[in-house]
């Protein structure tokens, strides 16, 4: 098994490339996923929930001030 995604597609297309009898493109196509693949910016999905997590606790504190202005308003007229 691959270490990341990147070995896995460089595998597959490097089994591909071979059984078509283009061992030699390997080399050009695998650097210009990898160029592609490094210019996307991602993230991993431990830092994909931590911000999800924030964003909740962001999106429940945004409710909870709106009930309050709410409330003072209706307090205020």
């Amino acid at each position: 098994m691959a270490n990341n995604p990147f070995d896995a597609i460089q595998s597959r297309v490097g089994d591909f490339l071979g059984s078509k009898g283009l061992s030699g493109l390997e080399n050009p196509i695998t650097q210009l996923i990898r160029q592609s693949l490094q210019d996307m910016e991602f993230v991993t999905l431990e830092d994909f929930e931590i911000q999800k997590e924030v964003i909740q606790r962001l999106r429940e504190r945004v409710h909870a001030l709106e009930q309050r202005v709410e409330f003072l308003e209706k307090r205020a007229m």
